[in-house]
């Protein structure tokens, strides 16, 4: 075979070759193409199923709390939150359920996302400044307000607007500073005037007096003049300070001698954000009697309030004081208090269920012997029989078991203490009131001497400014 003929070969060969790939390569190519257009296919398809997935989800939320059932629309739209929140339409629906349900925090939240997503939506923003005001935080629904008014609304609701916008910032005004005022009078009768004290034993004009088989029943009338203060100062929110002061003169009829003043004052720090309520608070008191400072107490009160349902919470309370009793050193000590308690809260009825533990040390070593420990139960109801009356109750029952032996008795002194209350309020104005209230006392203990019986009963008016 010659050179040419060589060539002629060669290129059949190639030309061969090239027209194998090419249809080889072509094929290739419309495998390719069906492949890709059976992805697009698939997801166009699963798009368009989780968009109608998401549209009848949302339907059905919307429908189930149309139909006034909140509880099962709230649970339902948990079933889809993981997939659906952060979507406006989702997240207005949600906002709505969770103010149906005071899910307030969750709410907020809710509306934040739409209005973020969606800044015309006016009716969004109307719910976020609704939430925010049942938070108290008064200054950013009045911000949410005002940023609402400067969008394209109608002018129906434009007036609605101004309206609550109005009511905000007289609530606002309001919180932020909060003061009550209440002075009181009563006229009663006590059966038992000197029993019930502290420690059992009083000093009058430098004379210790012990109690005695003749003291056990020294009845007086007297009237008493109360005068009380409440404040509260609102920082933000969630947080404000208070300032509690109470000031009482009572005077007897008869045994001048055990006339009392007496004054406390409560300041501290509050911070309320659901579920929970804390407070913090230096507490100072003073009682004198016939016209002397008998008795001092300056301490410390902690509170924690856990809200577990919209009825029931559970209270924690906790104090350390220490008093000084100005005319009998051997009375000074320092007591350390704690108390668990169950709170219901309903339409009519407020209830608390209460346990506490307190233990009081004397300060001084040959004073041992009035240091005691003591546990107490109690329970107090307050029913609102109508719009102007209400009834209280209030019961305890006390344990108490001293240090050491009595050094005169040469016993150790333990106490039982039940107490129960009952007293009735009326508001005939918005200012005026009337209460009456009957009290009556038990103590049994190991030395008789210290055993009383002891009932109380007042009737007075109060006026409120």
């Amino acid at each position: 075979m010659n050179l040419q003929e060589s060539e002629l070969v060669c290129i059949a060969v190639v030309s061969n070759l090239i027209t194998s790939d090419s249809q080889t390569i072509c094929k290739l190519g419309s495998t390719m193409w069906r492949y890709t257009l059976y992805l697009y296919c698939c997801i166009y398809v699963g798009v368009s199923i989780s968009a109608t997935s998401s549209t009848v989800a949302l339907s059905k939320i919307t429908q189930t709390f149309q139909t006034e059932k909140a509880d099962k629309a709230f649970e339902l739209a948990n079933l889809y939150f993981d997939e659906l929140a952060g979507t406006p339409e989702f997240d207005a629906i949600y906002g709505q359920i969770c103010i149906k349900l005071n899910k307030i925090d969750e709410a907020v939240f809710a509306f934040e996302r739409v209005v973020s997503e969606k800044p015309d939506d006016f009716k969004s923003y109307y719910f976020l400044a609704l939430s925010y005001a049942k938070l108290n935080n008064l200054n950013q629904a009045e911000r949410v307000l005002n940023r609402l008014l400067s969008l394209n609304i109608p002018s129906s609701l434009r007036n609605n607007i101004n309206d609550t916008l109005s009511l905000v910032r007289n609530k606002r005004q309001n919180l932020d500073s909060n003061i009550n005022q209440r002075l009181s009078f009563v006229l009663g009768d006590d059966s038992n005037v000197n029993s019930g004290s502290l420690d059992d034993r009083v000093v009058v004009s430098g004379i210790e007096i012990l109690l005695d088989e003749n003291s056990l029943e020294t009845s007086d009338q007297f009237a008493r003049l109360n005068y009380d203060f409440l404040g509260k100062w609102h920082r933000t929110q969630h947080d404000a300070w208070r300032l509690n002061l109470s000031l009482a003169q009572q005077s007897h009829q008869n045994l001048s001698h055990y006339n009392r003043t007496q004054g406390n004052i409560v300041f501290g720090y509050e911070y309320a954000k659901s579920p929970y309520k804390l407070s913090l608070n230096g507490i100072a008191s003073v009682m004198s009697l016939d016209e002397a400072t008998y008795q001092q107490e300056v301490g410390l009160t902690s509170a924690i309030q856990f809200k577990l349902t919209n009825y029931w919470s559970v209270d924690l309370n906790a104090k350390a004081s220490s008093i000084n009793n100005v005319q009998n050193e051997n009375l000074d000590s320092t007591i350390i208090e704690s108390s668990a308690g169950v709170v219901l809260v309903s339409k009519h009825l407020l209830s608390k269920f209460a346990i506490s533990y307190g233990k009081q040390n004397a300060d001084l070593e040959i004073a041992e012997h009035f240091g005691r420990d003591f546990t107490a139960l109690s329970l107090y109801l307050n029913y609102q029989l109508s719009s102007s009356q209400s009834l209280a109750f209030n019961a305890q029952y006390r344990t108490v078991e001293h240090h050491k032996a009595h050094p005169f008795f040469l016993i150790l002194r333990d106490e039982k203490l039940k107490n129960l209350s009952i007293e009735w309020r009326y508001k005939l104005t918005a200012d005026w009131g009337l209460q009456s209230r009957y009290s009556y006392y038990k103590k049994t203990s190991t030395i008789p001497i210290y055993e009383y019986n002891r009932s109380e009963w007042y009737l007075g008016a109060s006026y409120d400014f």
